[in-house]
C-alpha cells in the first residue's frame, strides 16, 4: 500500500496543479463560460473614421458602424484617398443617410445617378450576375454605393487633376464641368468649397457636423 500511495500522490498533485476553466456557479450547478479571443487592435484610421461615422449617425449599432467605417476607409484607400475627403463628400452629399434620394434622382449615401452608376458597374468590373440587370434601388446599398462614389472620384480627378475642379464635376457632372472650362465660362465653386470645409474640420480634429 506504501508502494502504490507514492506513486499516485505526486500524480494528484500534478493534476491539482492544472489551470481550471472560468465557472459560474448558479444554483447547484457550474456553467462554463467561454472567454472571446481578444480582438486585433484598430487603427488610428479606422478609429478617427469610426468617430465621425458615429457622430452623424449615433443610430447605427456598433457592429454597422464599424462595418460601414472599414468600407469607406477601405475604398479610399484603394483609390489613394483620404478617407476624411470621402466622409466629408458623404456628410455634404447625404449626410450619411443609404437610402437618400436627391429631386435629380441620385441616390444614396454618395448620391450617385443611377444612369452614371450603370456605368461605373461596367468600368470597376463587378462581374455579379445580379449587375446585368442594373436598377436604381441597387444604389441604397451603401458598401455598392461607396464603392462606386469613390470609383468615381478617383476617375474624375484622373481626368481633372484638381481637386476643387473633381468636385464640381462630381455635382455638375464631368460633360458641363469640361465645356464650362474649356470656354471659359464660370463654375460656381459653392459645392467644392462646402466639401473641402468639411475636409478641413475633420483634419483638424474636430468631428462633429460641420456648420456653415
Amino acid at each position: 500500500m506504501l508502494l502504490v500511495g507514492a506513486l499516485f500522490i505526486p500524480l494528484i498533485a500534478a493534476i491539482q496543479r492544472l489551470p481550471k476553466p472560468d465557472v459560474v456557479e448558479e444554483g447547484t450547478e457550474s456553467v462554463s463560460v467561454s472567454v472571446p479571443a481578444p480582438e486585433p487592435p484598430k487603427s488610428k484610421e479606422l478609429l478617427k473614421v469610426h468617430a465621425i461615422v458615429k457622430t452623424h449617425r449615433p443610430d447605427l449599432s456598433e457592429p454597422e458602424a464599424w462595418w460601414l467605417s472599414d468600407v469607406i476607409l477601405g475604398e479610399s484607400a484603394g483609390y489613394g484617398f483620404d478617407p476624411l475627403l470621402v466622409l466629408a463628400v458623404i456628410d455634404i452629399e447625404s449626410k450619411f443617410q443609404y437610402r437618400a434620394v436627391s429631386p435629380a434622382g441620385a441616390r444614396g449615401i454618395m448620391q450617385i445617378l443611377p444612369y452614371v452608376a450603370k456605368s461605373l458597374v461596367e468600368k470597376v468590373e463587378l462581374h455579379q450576375p445580379v449587375y446585368k440587370s442594373f436598377r436604381p434601388e441597387f444604389l441604397d446599398d451603401p458598401a455598392l454605393n461607396i464603392k462606386l462614389g469613390v470609383y468615381y472620384l478617383h476617375d474624375l480627378k484622373k481626368h481633372f487633376r484638381n481637386l476643387t475642379h473633381t468636385l464640381i464635376a462630381y455635382n455638375m457632372g464631368p460633360t458641363e464641368t469640361k465645356n464650362r472650362l474649356e470656354n471659359d465660362i464660370e463654375l460656381s465653386e459653392d459645392y467644392a468649397t462646402l466639401v473641402l470645409a468639411a475636409y478641413q474640420q475633420y483634419k483638424n480634429g474636430n468631428i462633429k457636423r460641420p456648420t456653415f
